[in-house]
C-alpha cells in the first residue's frame, strides 16, 4: 500500500492499484479545491511494485522536492509532493498482516503461513485455467453457468454460486462468500451454505488462509485445519470437525480482490485434494464475473434513477423576465452529473441565477446536488442578504454530512426594479460579462471569491453592479473551459473569452458560439467533465 500523506492536515490519501488522478476535477481521485489547480493536474501510476508521478500540462506545475516535473518520474518513500493546494509526503508500505485483517474487520492474528498443513497455494487467473482438466474445467463452468442463468441481483447471484460449488464437489460440507465494502474496504459474510444443517449460522474462519488468499491472489488448500494451531476461532474449528479448507479469491479482470470464497469438509476419508482446488479456481473466475456483472447491473439501475433523479432538480424553462433574455445548457459526462444550475425568485420582484459544481461523482454526489438545489432555494428565500444566504447554505451542507465533498458555487441577485447585481461566489468560476460598448469580455468578482461550500464556515463578501442594457454575463462549469482536444491541449479561459468577444450579441447566440467552438476544438474527444453555461442579458 502507498499513501500520500497531507503535511498540513490530518488527513491520508491512499493510491490507487493502477492510477491516481490529482485535480480540482471533482471526478477526481483526491480532490484539490484550489483555484490554481487545474482539473486534472496531475497523476500518480503504479507499474509493478513501483510508482511515478506525472504532470498532467497542468498550468501551474507538479513539484517533487522542490523540482518541477518535466516527465514522469520515480516516486522514493519520503518523496515531498507539491502542487497548488496541495503539499504531501508519498510513503511507501507493505501493509503488514495485522493490518490487513484489521482492513477485513477481523481480529489480528500472529501466526506465520509456513505450517506444513497449507500444502498448496495457486495463481488465480486465466492462465490457471488453461491448465485445469477439460472435462472438470468444463463441468465447473458449465454448472455454474447453468445455475445464474439470467440471475443479476448480487443477493441471488451469491447463493446461487454457493449451490453450483456443492454440485461440483459433494464432500463440501459447509461454504461462505465474503465480499470487500467498496465503501470501507472490509470484508463481511454475504453468502453461507450448509449441506447438512441449513439453519446453523456460525462462521468459523481461518483467518490466515483468508489472509494470505485475499493478499497475494492465491488460491489455498489446507489438508487438516482441526490439527492446525494457528487458525484464530480454532476452538470452533475443531468442533464442527472441519479437516480440509479451500480458500479461493474472487478477483476481477484487472486484478482486484472482489472476495473470496471457502468451502470446507469434515470427511477424512474424502478431503480436497489438488485436483479440487484447480476446479475451484476455474470457477471462481466464472463466480467472479458473476459478482461483477451483478454489481454492475446493480450500479446501473441507481445511475438511471440518480439521472432521473437529478434532471427533475433542474429548471424545467426559463424565467419569462419582460426586459431580460436567458440562455442555458446542461450536458453531463455520465448518466450523473455533479453541475446544477438554478433560477430561483425572491421576494421584492428578485431573481436569483445559481450554479455550482458538486466533487465527485455517482449516486452520492447526485444525492449532495439535491440537496444543494433545496438548501439553495431556502437560504436565498429566508436569508436578508446573499452572502448571508450562501454562509447559511455553507452550514447546511456542513451539517447534512457530505462525506468529504465539496461545491463550489456562485449566485448572481438580479433586483428586477432597478436592474442592479448581487454577486457572491464560494470557490467557483468567476462570472463572465461582456460589455455591449466596447465588446470587451472581463472576469467578475475574483477579488470577493470565497472557499467552496462544505469546507470551513467563515462569511461570504458580495459585489454589487449595474446590469447594463445590452450587457451579456455568462456562468460556466469547468467541463468547458477544460475540455481537451485530441493532443490533450486544454480548452482555457482565454479562448472562452475571444469566442464569447466574437459572437453575436444576446446570451443565446453567445451560448450556441461557446458550445459550437467547444465541439470543434474536441474534434471528437469524448466529453470528460460534465458541462453547463447559463447566461443571461438586459434588452
Amino acid at each position: 500500500m502507498a499513501v500520500l500523506r497531507d503535511r498540513t492536515q490530518d488527513r491520508e490519501y491512499r493510491l490507487r492499484a493502477k492510477v491516481t488522478i490529482i485535480g480540482r476535477d471533482p471526478a477526481s481521485d483526491i480532490v484539490v479545491p484550489s483555484s490554481r489547480t487545474s482539473g486534472r493536474h496531475a497523476m500518480i501510476v503504479k507499474l509493478g511494485n513501483d510508482y511515478f508521478i506525472e504532470d498532467l500540462d497542468s498550468l501551474n506545475g507538479t513539484f517533487v522536492n522542490g523540482q518541477r516535473l518535466q516527465q514522469r518520474a520515480p516516486l522514493q518513500d519520503n518523496d515531498h509532493v507539491e502542487l497548488c493546494g496541495l503539499d504531501a509526503t508519498f510513503c511507501r508500505e507493505e501493509t503488514t498482516k495485522q493490518d490487513f485483517e484489521k482492513t477485513m474487520g477481523l481480529p489480528p492474528v500472529v501466526e506465520d503461513l509456513k505450517s506444513g498443513s497449507i500444502v498448496s497455494a495457486l495463481e488465480v487467473g486465466e492462465n490457471l485455467r488453461l491448465e485445469v482438466k477439460p472435462e472438470d474445467k468444463l463441468r465447473a463452468v458449465l454448472e455454474i453457468s447453468r445455475n445464474l442463468g439470467n440471475i443479476l441481483e448480487l443477493k441471488d447471484v451469491l447463493p446461487k454460486i454457493l449451490e453450483s460449488l456443492f454440485v461440483i464437489f459433494p464432500q463440501a460440507d459447509r461454504g461462505f462468500i465474503l465480499l470487500r465494502d467498496a465503501a470501507t474496504g472490509q470484508f463481511a459474510p454475504k453468502a453461507t451454505r450448509f449441506r447438512k444443517d441449513p439453519g446453523r449460522n456460525t462462521l468459523p474462519i481461518s483467518q490466515t488462509i483468508i489472509s494470505h488468499a485475499v493478499k497475494t491472489g492465491r488460491a489455498i488448500l489446507s489438508i487438516d485445519a482441526g490439527a492446525d494451531q494457528r487458525f484464530d476461532f480454532s476452538q470452533s474449528v475443531r468442533l464442527h470437525q472441519i479437516r480440509s479448507i479451500m480458500c479461493v479469491p474472487l478477483l476481477t479482470q484487472s486484478g482486484e480482490c472482489l472476495g473470496v470464497v471457502q468451502l470446507d469438509t469434515p470427511d477424512k476419508g474424502h478431503p480436497f485434494r489438488q485436483e479440487d482446488l484447480d476446479v475451484l479456481a476455474s470457477a471462481s473466475t466464472q463466480a467472479a464475473r458473476a459478482v461483477e456483472l451483478a454489481r454492475m447491473h446493480h450500479e446501473l439501475r441507481e445511475l438511471e434513477g440518480a439521472s432521473r433523479i437529478q434532471k427533475s432538480f433542474l429548471p424545467a424553462e426559463r424565467p419569462h423576465v419582460e426586459q431580460m433574455e436567458f440562455f442555458d445548457y446542461y450536458a453531463s459526462a455520465q448518466f450523473v452529473g455533479g453541475d446544477y444550475y438554478d433560477y430561483i425568485p425572491l421576494p421584492g420582484n428578485r431573481l436569483a441565477v445559481t450554479l455550482g459544481d458538486v466533487s465527485g461523482k455517482g449516486v452520492s454526489a447526485a444525492l449532495l446536488m439535491a440537496r444543494l438545489s433545496a438548501a439553495a432555494r431556502f437560504c436565498l428565500a429566508t436569508e436578508p442578504t446573499a452572502p448571508a444566504a450562501v454562509r447559511r447554505l455553507n452550514t447546511l451542507l456542513d451539517r447534512a454530512g457530505s462525506e468529504g465533498r465539496f461545491v463550489t458555487f456562485a449566485a448572481i441577485v438580479i433586483d428586477l426594479n432597478n436592474f442592479t447585481l448581487t454577486l457572491v461566489n464560494a470557490g467557483h468560476l468567476p462570472p463572465l460579462r461582456r460589455d455591449a460598448k466596447t465588446g470587451d469580455v472581463a472576469e467578475m468578482g475574483e477579488a470577493i471569491a470565497g472557499l467552496p461550500l462544505g469546507i470551513i464556515d467563515r462569511p461570504y463578501e458580495e459585489l454589487t453592479l449595474t446590469l447594463e442594457p445590452g450587457d451579456t454575463w455568462l456562468l460556466v462549469t469547468d467541463g468547458i473551459t477544460e475540455a481537451r482536444n485530441a493532443t490533450g491541449e486544454l480548452y482555457g479561459p482565454e479562448r472562452l473569452k475571444e469566442v464569447i468577444r466574437k459572437a453575436l450579441p444576446g446570451p443565446a447566440a453567445v451560448g450556441a458560439a461557446i458550445l459550437a467552438d467547444v465541439k470543434q476544438f474536441a474534434a471528437g474527444r469524448p466529453q470528460g467533465d460534465d458541462m453547463t453555461v447559463v447566461g443571461f442579458s438586459r434588452k
